[in-house]
């Protein structure tokens, strides 16, 4: 089977708060850049088991997500696939995620495309829509580490004449 090459794969949940990040991330970069040659943006969400067609149809996957990390909220955070596979997580057994899908696609003999994680360190996960300050602030900046990412790997992220703001992109992903 051939592999497409690259996608971005936003994972987490936007009914609380800060854990949208990664989502309202790929939406703001597929509504206000071209990215040459084309990059698929998947918003994995809470997806678990789902998740593993990702990993198995494509060459690199780019994951954004939080972290929870005792560091200053919108700290930002490359890993590659070696040093995050290494964090400890408090998935349910029923509820698979990024680190799940991996061991399982090794475990069965597969070979695991190339995955790095693209972080954030979020201030507040509580049951409500939209970001902490704490979080608005870095958001530019976050949005600017994936674009770099992008570049370094030959992808051209041209931005569009008219942009989509934040707040726009958050009010899609509630309507």
């Amino acid at each position: 089977m051939n592999k497409k090459q690259l996608a971005i794969l936003s994972i987490g949940n936007i009914l609380n708060k800060d854990e949208g990040i990664a989502l309202y991330a790929g939406k703001y970069l597929e509504s206000n850049y071209s990215l040459q040659p084309n990059v698929d943006i998947i918003y994995g969400g809470v997806e678990g088991m789902s998740l593993l067609n990702i990993f198995m149809e494509y060459e690199e996957v780019i994951v954004l997500d939080v972290v929870g990390m005792e560091e200053t909220p919108g700290s930002m955070y490359q890993f590659p696939m070696s040093t995050f596979r290494g964090f400890s997580t408090d998935e349910d057994n029923d509820e698979m995620g990024v680190l799940g899908c991996l061991n399982l696609i090794e475990g069965k003999g597969n070979t695991l495309p190339k995955v790095s994680l693209l972080a954030i360190i979020p201030d507040t996960i509580e049951p409500k829509i939209g970001l902490s300050i704490s979080i608005l602030k870095p958001f530019e900046a976050y949005i600017l580490m994936i674009v770099k990412t992008l570049e370094d790997k030959g992808i051209s992220c041209e931005e569009k004449a008219e942009k989509q703001t934040l707040a726009r992109v958050i009010e899609s992903f509630s309507s």
